[in-house]
């Protein structure tokens, strides 16, 4: 895909599992940039549906290993060629100037990583009203941080940086990217934001939705241990605020508002669930 490795400036990393419904739109997304010479490394959980045909089809290095995101992100970037590494979701796709504009960013300006701006996307009832959520937590944290305050944790780096603070904490099954970014800051590496937006999709089940947030409540304890950082008091506050910046965005919509409405009550009881879950196990 794109150059040959040799060649290769950007290795585009991607944790997989059973990715069949999504997979095949990320690569697509990564074959149409418009920055030619990227390898893609696809590290797959041992799916069970089509996953690797269809990285295999689109060209893709392909690596098996059982492991959480961060592990899995690991081992793509010790088996990457390029100078630059960018993390991407299954569930992702790109506009095509993403990786050039990230690029001529590290070149031009010495940064070592790159935030790009992040849209959720459904495809179903339930995926509408959970990106439409997200999209407004996004505007709660960024008026809630500073206008100046860029929101979210960057995919693209300089890889020389990354595996001199560590790589990712693999003991962390989420909130590693923040972790990353954290002792990347705390060494001086310079960051910049990309023009151009990825699209995330949700899932398309209230089960599914829900199940990750689960797991998100889970790892709450050993995030909050090993970072320090305690995060669960905000997240509170800010889906408030969110639930607000709904009401205002989507008021004429009253199917969304009221979707929206219980995913806030089903994902408040997930994460409490999973949070008390994982307290008894930490």
């Amino acid at each position: 895909m794109g150059g040959s490795l040799k060649e290769s400036q950007v290795s585009t990393i991607i944790p997989t599992y059973n990715s069949e419904e999504t997979l095949g739109e990320c690569l697509e997304s990564i074959m149409r940039q418009t920055y030619p010479s990227c390898e893609v490394i696809v590290v797959d959980g041992y799916s069970k549906d089509r996953t690797l045909e269809i990285a295999r089809k689109y060209g893709a290095k392909t690596l098996r290993e059982k492991c959480g995101p961060a592990a899995a992100r690991n081992i793509g970037i010790a088996h990457s060629k390029g100078k630059y590494v960018f993390f991407l979701d299954s569930d992702q796709t790109l506009s095509p100037p993403v990786i050039q504009d990230c690029v001529g960013r590290c070149e031009r300006s010495g940064v070592g990583m790159v935030r790009i701006p992040e849209i959720f996307v459904g495809k179903s009832f339930w995926s509408c009203c959970s990106a439409a959520w997200k999209n407004c937590y996004q505007r709660v944290e960024l008026r809630e941080a500073g206008r100046n305050t860029l929101v979210g944790e960057p995919r693209f780096f300089v890889k020389d940086y990354i595996i001199r603070v560590g790589m990712f904490n693999d003991s962390l099954l989420w909130g590693e990217d923040y972790d990353l970014y954290v002792r990347m800051r705390k060494t001086g590496v310079k960051e910049a934001s990309c023009e151009f937006e990825l699209y995330h999709y949700e899932p398309t089940s209230l089960r599914e939705i829900l199940h990750k947030i689960y797991r998100y409540g889970g790892s709450l304890p050993i995030f909050t241990q090993r970072t320090g950082r305690k995060v669960f008091r905000t997240m509170f506050t800010h889906s408030l605020l969110t639930f607000e910046e709904v009401l205002r965005e989507y008021g004429q919509f009253p199917k969304t508002v009221a979707g929206c409405t219980v995913l806030l009550c089903l994902k408040s009881y997930s994460i409490v669930l999973g949070l008390m879950t994982g307290l008894m196990f930490y």
